[in-house]
């Protein structure tokens, strides 16, 4: 859900994720019944140990790995999570 991003990013700040939940009653993680949960686990990321502070050069492009496996995954599962019809053209938005 988009929206709320003044009370957002002050929750950030102060550390509070601001994340909404839904499910079943007393149980918000759990999804609602006859809904279909499909959860994929990608290769491991193993980063190097950094000794002080990293510089923003190892910082992107750690971070640019993460966001390469996170696509992958997509690509890979997408047509299995939507469906034939939507998954081919279905596509991952990252902010």
């Amino acid at each position: 859900v988009q929206g709320g991003w003044k009370t957002r990013l002050k929750c950030n700040r102060w550390g509070v994720p601001t994340i909404l939940v839904w499910g079943r009653w007393f149980f918000p993680l759990l999804p609602r019944k006859g809904v279909r949960l499909l959860i994929v686990v990608g290769r491991p990321l193993i980063l190097p140990k950094v000794e002080g502070e990293p510089t923003k050069e190892e910082v992107d492009r750690w971070h640019e790995r993460y966001i390469g496996e996170l696509k992958r995954i997509y690509e890979d599962f997408k047509v299995e999570g939507y469906g034939e019809e939507v998954g081919k053209s279905a596509k991952l938005e990252i902010w």
